[in-house]
């Protein structure tokens, strides 16, 4: 599309996409929602006294977290041929079967079995929905909003990380009814994109169903006549024929992914997601209350989770504004500061005030009373801590502040702009197949962070894990600073050319928008295998 479309458009134009944008993004809060779940229901899972539900141990534990994160890869990979064969809102539907299947086998005072075959069927429908919804607000928006509104999918994630969070709060003891809430929000999603969101014109025009992309179009658009949009349908018509033409052999692409502006930024992305889940970024998200716990904090631990899952749906919000403001790299190093800093504090004052907090075992967590003072400082792996009246109430803020601290920095950077330079730094002719390499590592990486996490904390002690993190944060700043370029303000021509390292013919405003088709936040994929799951 070219930057004029949708110039002519008026404010009914925008509410329409506002209305599609914000009906396809409610799929994505079960996402969110499966990658905050276990961090409120293990803690009483592992509780064995007045627990009348399933009692697992640690391994058993880690493995519930982790199982979700070894099945997005195969929905991030069956996404993309999904939604190009069957179309946008097929895609949304499909994603939404396995979640609530999933969310209902984990409802229903299940077996340990059940609970795996619950986080696997979510984790599926997580990565299913890495490409419907981002790919469809991208092709309906017009130029001059998409860059806004194709910010939706992660804000969703976001928001269903909090309201698990907030579910746990409510609920407490009763995980399963967490899970039944959970399993209604797929159904709602279904009706909602049944009822008010058309078919992507985009996807229709790809398949000769012209006619109808006509009348899609005109509905997204607000009018009331097909010649109206007719000069937007014959652009779609264009750039369809144009990928068409473009398709590339199997040995084709493992030439291109050759060349050195394929191959640089795989690298690079590849490192950068490393450091992402290096720096316990998602093992915070999985592990909430247990992080919250380690950190030595003495306020209710699922309370904190509740602030930490707000405040970062804020800053995912915040996040997008200022990377546009400040660019990426700016953003970036600003992040890997602020949690380096965080982390680092975190750890040494787990070091250096460990007489002022006492243990108190997760059984009774919920009931103790907090005015006693009491002077056992024996230690376990799972405990939440009560500091002595020696405590000052600057130093027991110290733990609340640096762990708010790590979720608003590593938001703002670490979490969020590796998925938003994928749909930049990639040449268009394998986007695809390195967006899927790239994603299928970070899950793979993410497993692994998850299910070690555990047993980390057993063999590095609390302190010791903060302190691994930290340093791994200082060390991908290291790297940001040396080794990421600068993409915002850049055409994807210009990215290119950083790579390849030579200069080219100046791209024209056709080429670019050819090339860009979309907006730099996400990846538009002809084969949709990306996600940006966070």
């Amino acid at each position: 599309m070219v930057k004029a479309e949708g110039a002519h458009y008026g404010a009914r134009a925008t509410f329409k996409q506002l209305i599609v944008t914000i009906v396809s993004n409610t799929a994505l809060l079960s996402s969110g929602m499966t990658l905050g779940f276990t961090a409120v229901s293990l803690p009483y899972m592992r509780e064995e006294e007045e627990n009348d539900l399933l009692i697992v141990d640690e391994d058993q534990a880690s493995w519930i977290a982790s199982l979700a994160s070894i099945a997005i890869p195969f929905g991030c990979l069956a996404s993309g041929p999904l939604i190009d064969r069957f179309g946008r809102r097929v895609g949304l539907f499909a994603l939404n079967v396995p979640a609530f299947v999933g969310w209902l086998c984990m409802a229903f005072r299940p077996t340990l079995f059940q609970l795996y075959i619950g986080r696997l069927l979510t984790g599926f429908a997580t990565g299913l929905s890495s490409t419907p919804a981002t790919v469809y607000v991208a092709e309906v928006s017009t130029s001059a909003m998409r860059g806004l509104f194709v910010t939706g999918s992660s804000i969703s994630i976001s928001a269903g990380v909090a309201i698990v969070y907030t579910l746990g709060l409510i609920f407490g003891k009763n995980w399963p009814m967490v899970a039944a809430v959970c399993s209604a929000f797929p159904i709602i999603s279904t009706l909602l994109i049944w009822c008010l969101m058309p078919e992507s014109p985009v996807w229709l025009i790809s398949k000769n169903k012209d006619e109808a992309a006509g009348s899609a179009l005109k509905r997204l658009r607000g009018v009331d006549q097909v010649s109206k949009v007719q000069e937007e349908l014959d652009q779609m018509a264009d750039q369809s024929r144009s990928k068409r033409n473009s398709k590339d052999t199997l040995m084709g692409t493992i030439k291109a992914l050759s060349r050195p502006e394929a191959y640089k930024p795989l690298l690079l992305m590849n490192t950068f997601f490393l450091f992402q889940q290096l720096t316990g970024i998602f093992v915070v998200i999985f592990y909430a209350v247990d992080v919250v716990r380690e950190a030595g904090v003495t306020t209710d631990p699922f309370v904190v989770a509740v602030l930490i899952g707000v405040t970062r749906l804020l800053f995912t919000i915040l996040a997008a504004y200022l990377s546009k403001r400040l660019g990426r790299r700016p953003a970036a190093l600003i992040s890997g500061v602020g949690m380096t800093v965080s982390l680092l504090v975190l750890a040494t004052h787990l070091i250096m005030a460990p007489s002022n907090m006492i243990p108190i075992q997760d059984e009774s967590v919920m009931d103790y009373d907090w005015n006693d003072t009491v002077t056992d400082n024996s230690t376990d792996n799972n405990t939440m801590f009560q500091t002595t009246g020696e405590e000052t109430v600057e130093t027991s803020l110290i733990p609340v502040i640096s762990i708010l601290l790590y979720i608003l920095t590593s938001t703002l950077g670490f979490l969020t702009l590796p998925w938003a330079m994928i749909g930049e730094v990639f040449p268009s002719r394998v986007r695809g197949v390195a967006g899927g390499i790239t994603t299928c590592m970070t899950y793979t990486v993410s497993f692994f962070a998850v299910k070690l996490y555990p047993a980390m904390v057993m063999t590095l002690d609390k302190h010791g894990v903060f302190y691994f993190y930290g340093s791994m944060a200082l060390m991908g700043t290291i790297f940001v600073f040396f080794f990421l370029p600068e993409t915002q303000g850049k055409t994807l021509a210009q990215i290119e050319e950083h790579f390849a390292g030579k200069k080219r013919r100046r791209p024209t405003t056709q080429d670019e928008e050819e090339m860009l088709n979309g907006t730099k936040l996400v990846t538009i994929l002809p084969k949709g295998r990306i996600s940006p799951v966070y």
